[in-house]
């Protein structure tokens, strides 16, 4: 009897655990089952749903004509001068040069501006001194985008080209540059000329008062060296207007000494009455009781002086974003200034003529008077200019078509 109770509990055990089994089993078929419903059933939903549409980006529809179909297709070399104050081989260079640096960075989606219309939008701004908005109805972007191409261009001449258009001469250029003005005005051991000129602004709130100037309308100073050619040898900018005194500081001097009339005469710059007498700065006699030596020595030094003036009206003329007060905010006025000395300069030496001017052109303001500045009496660079004037006086003497041989 026990060994029967001992079997059937064996089994009940096993029945018992074959059932739980069985359980199991049917359990996970249906599990299985459900999920390949529920499967079956978010494929019919997610196929029933319309496709995703391609995000929206809003554009405003503006005219893109002019520098698509009408400048690259149609604009001859006078076009591209009155427009751009360059040609279109100036142009191109300039692209070649700049445009690793002003270029797309991420394209987002929409088409970004190529390369060219982005300095060909800068170079128009500098060019008109129109308004953002106006550019960027003329070329069919958005005030933000002529407001980035300006900024990006101006900092890519500075950097990259600066050093490369703009640099003093050395010895031997010096030399070369002062046997010229020496042959055309009889003054030797001069390579260029010192002046400055006030650039209008849009002055800031805050300190409105320091860039006002004597004529009463807000500046900042541009102070430059120019050399015969009419070339910018070097810039400095930022000075505000209420600045009465230029202190004519260059960064370093071509050294080369020549003996006149007994005194060692260095290598020499013309600046106005407003600097003083330096070593290496010569400027003619002040005052209303000058002989006639000093007399003829002045009229000679402003026949060089006067080339500087000049360049100041080229650089003016070609590029109006310095002629008239711009909506160029101000702390961003001098890398536009030396930009443009540098376009200055790219210009000349290609060869491009100056646009004629036009009478919707806005008149250049006119310039604060300089006051003339009062050197000491014992000033050892007196003895340097007293050398000139017998210089000059002797070759006058002897005829002023005599051909130097300093």
């Amino acid at each position: 009897m026990e060994r029967f109770d001992s079997v059937f509990a064996l089994c009940r055990i096993i029945f018992v655990s074959i059932c739980h089994l069985y359980m199991v089993m049917v359990f996970a078929v249906q599990r299985r089952r459900a999920g390949r419903a529920l499967e079956t059933l978010l494929r019919a939903e997610i196929s029933a749903r319309p496709r995703r549409q391609p995000p929206y980006t809003w554009e405003r529809k503006r005219n893109k004509l002019f520098w698509e179909n009408i400048v690259q297709s149609h604009f001859s070399d006078q076009l591209w001068i009155r427009h751009f104050r360059m040609s279109k081989t100036t142009f191109e260079k300039l692209c070649v040069m700049i445009g690793p640096y002003v270029g797309p960075r991420i394209s987002s989606h929409r088409p970004p501006v190529p390369t060219d219309k982005r300095i060909a939008i800068a170079i128009y701004k500098l060019a008109t001194c129109a308004e953002y908005r106006v550019v960027g109805e003329t070329f069919g972007v958005s005030v933000t985008t002529v407001h980035r191409c300006v900024y990006a261009v101006c900092q890519a001449i500075r950097i990259k080209l600066m050093n490369r258009y703009i640099a003093l001469p050395d010895a031997t250029e010096a030399r070369e540059i002062a046997q010229r003005n020496n042959a055309a005005h009889h003054i030797p051991q001069v390579y260029g000329s010192l002046d400055g000129t006030h650039i209008p602004i849009l002055p800031p709130a805050v300190g409105y008062r320091d860039y006002v100037n004597r004529k009463g309308w807000p500046s900042i100073v541009l102070q430059a060296l120019v050399d015969d050619q009419l070339l910018f040898r070097d810039v400095c900018v930022g000075s505000p207007g209420s600045a009465h005194d230029l202190t004519g500081q260059l960064f370093r001097h071509p050294q080369s000494t020549t003996e006149i009339k007994g005194v060692p005469v260095p290598l020499l710059v013309v600046g106005d009455p407003a600097y003083p007498l330096l070593p290496w700065l010569i400027k003619g006699f002040s005052g209303s009781n000058l002989t006639p030596e000093e007399q003829l020595f002045n009229e000679q030094l402003s026949r060089i002086r006067v080339v500087v003036e000049h360049t100041f009206g080229h650089l003016k003329s070609r590029w109006r974003v310095l002629a008239k007060r711009s909506d160029i905010h101000h702390s961003f006025m001098p890398t536009v200034i030396v930009a443009c000395c540098v376009l200055h300069n790219l210009c000349k030496k290609e060869g491009d003529m100056l646009p004629p001017p036009t009478h919707s052109e806005p008149s250049t303001l006119q310039q604060p008077p300089q006051h003339d500045r009062q050197d000491a009496p014992n000033n050892p660079s007196t003895a340097i200019r007293e050398a000139l004037v017998q210089h000059v006086v002797d070759r006058f003497k002897q005829g002023p078509s005599t051909s130097s041989t300093v």
